[in-house]
């Protein structure tokens, strides 16, 4: 995913910014998206996803006569005030961080729409969750991850949380992916701040062989420190736990590994370490 996102060439992708206009949308969610697109010169797309069969929830029903029924049934207008709202939040932040804004409405299945509205346009794209779903939340990011191919990465915003003692931190399972992964990390770090290391592997002999060739990658690299953590060993949960004591205002994984195995993990994760996660493929 980030290999050709980070390469300094490719400043026209976008961000697409899924909201749901019944959960919170605010500046400090949304902070992390706007960050991601300012880092690459890129646009943000919001998407809102009518996905309501109508107004009745499903439930059979008859209308008697047509007396007093609104042009819009009331749950439909509830939903269109909600994303109007939700669009403007986005629109003023946007200005703030100086990212150009965009909108889309699709009705049907959510996933579905943001893989199509991702293969129309690229060069590429990073899908923006502002939050996990409360209902299903580990289904629906485990779909968005199988399903929406024309994606370079995604996003789970989580909470933009003032008090952070350390900047950025990439987890690296995998050295083929560490150097894009590094120059995302370097692009969303305040200046001259420390990019946070961590090695995740489950046992002695992986952590070495994951060590030795990224301590070679950046030892020229000032800014980039390793953090002083060793294999899991095949704790469950035991790289969450790691990762949110270092309270990061930001983490960069690969989807799929040691630290988010799947989407129940990389929910669990979210909420326990509340800083953005982006993930690569």
């Amino acid at each position: 995913m980030i290999t050709h996102v980070a390469e300094a060439s490719e400043l026209s992708g976008r961000v697409v910014l899924w909201l749901d206009p019944e959960s919170r949308c605010t500046p400090s969610v949304l902070d992390a998206p706007l960050r991601l697109a300012r880092a690459y010169d890129a646009e943000i797309e919001t998407i809102v996803v009518d996905q309501r069969a109508d107004e009745s929830g499903d439930v059979p029903f008859r209308r008697i006569g047509h007396v007093g029924l609104p042009d819009i049934p009331p749950v439909a207008y509830r939903f269109q005030l909600l994303a109007q709202r939700c669009r403007r939040i986005v629109e003023d932040a946007g200005r703030t961080h100086k990212v150009k804004v965009r909108h889309a409405l699709a009705q049907g299945d959510a996933v579905d729409r943001i893989s199509d509205m991702c293969l129309m346009r690229g060069p590429w794209n990073i899908v923006a969750l502002t939050g996990t779903p409360s209902v299903g939340g580990h289904s629906v990011i485990n779909s968005l991850l199988a399903n929406v191919s024309g994606a370079t990465g995604f996003l789970l915003c989580g909470e933009a949380l003032a008090k952070r003692k350390t900047g950025v931190v990439v987890i690296v399972e995998d050295g083929d992916r560490l150097p894009s992964m590094l120059r995302a990390a370097e692009r969303l770090s305040q200046p001259d701040a420390v990019i946070q290391l961590v090695i995740g592997a489950e046992t002695s002999a992986e952590h070495a062989e994951i060590e030795h060739p990224a301590r070679l990658l950046t030892a020229e690299m000032p800014t980039v420190a390793f953090a002083p953590i060793g294999p899991t060993f095949g704790v469950p949960g035991a790289m969450t736990e790691i990762i949110a004591r270092m309270k990061p205002s930001f983490v960069v994984a690969r989807f799929g590994g040691t630290a988010f195995a799947d989407g129940r993990e990389l929910s669990r994760a979210s909420a326990a370490i509340q800083a953005p996660i982006l993930l690569v493929r």
